[in-house]
């Protein structure tokens, strides 16, 4: 499945990281969204969880193509 926003196109990869930064904390604990549903988690710290959240969306676009 390999959908696009309409609004896509003209991202810059600052506007794509602010865009899939779906991470949120919980006592302490850092966790991410996933768009079907569901998180991933907990991580240590925000910096942890976006590491593994810009690698989660690079395997996704990965087995997309």
């Amino acid at each position: 499945m390999n959908r696009q926003r309409s609004d896509d196109k003209n991202l810059t990869r600052t506007d794509e990281i602010a865009r899939t930064s779906r991470g949120y904390e919980i006592n302490g604990q850092w966790y991410f969204e996933l768009r079907g549903g569901g998180q991933k988690g907990p991580y240590d710290n925000e910096l942890e969880m976006q590491a593994v959240l810009n690698e989660f969306i690079k395997l996704h676009k990965m087995m997309s193509k």
